[in-house]
């Protein structure tokens, strides 16, 4: 994962986001999409060393409360 120290603040404040509202339902996910796939959170640029290199155009980042 390739990241700004701005864009890093902004899925540290999605994940707090999770954390939060699993606590108080049990569960929560979120959609993170390229534009390709609707959204605007990832980007189409391939980044990194090219043997490294792959595009994900869908993620969902799940949270559950464990008892």
């Amino acid at each position: 994962m390739h990241a700004s120290p701005e864009k890093l603040r902004w899925l540290a404040s999605r994940l707090e986001a999770i954390a939060t509202q699993a606590e108080k339902s049990g569960n929560a996910h979120d959609h993170l999409m390229t534009e390709d796939w609707g959204g605007h959170e990832l980007t189409n640029e391939l980044i990194g060393s090219p043997e490294s290199r792959e595009l994900i155009n869908h993620l969902i980042i799940y949270g559950h409360r464990t008892e």
